[in-house]
């Protein structure tokens, strides 16, 4: 996977979009740290392109809530309780 600054990037974007229909990825780094990632698509793998992100995007943003769940204490709370705390919160509006 090839790695380039914010620097490098913005001196030749061109290249990088060329390499990128090679190598099929890049890394952006700003002070060399990963900042972006950039993918080669185009006009027919552009929505399958989209959709599979979105999926990964999902899939952690289910895990961080696992992640917080057990941080603090609610991951094991029975569907008894989570109901009830429903309920109870359905009156109240």
């Amino acid at each position: 996977m090839q790695f380039l600054s914010v620097r490098e990037f913005s001196k030749s974007p061109q290249a990088t979009l060329a390499s990128l229909s090679k190598n099929g990825k890049a890394v952006l780094t700003n002070n060399g740290k990963p900042t972006a990632l950039i993918l080669y698509t185009d006009e027919f793998t552009f929505e399958d392109t989209l959709l599979d992100l979105r999926k990964l995007k999902a899939k952690r943003d289910l895990f961080d809530l696992q992640m917080q769940s057990i941080e603090n204490g609610t991951s094991e709370i029975t569907m008894d309780e989570i109901n009830e705390e429903v309920k109870c919160n359905s009156k109240q509006q």
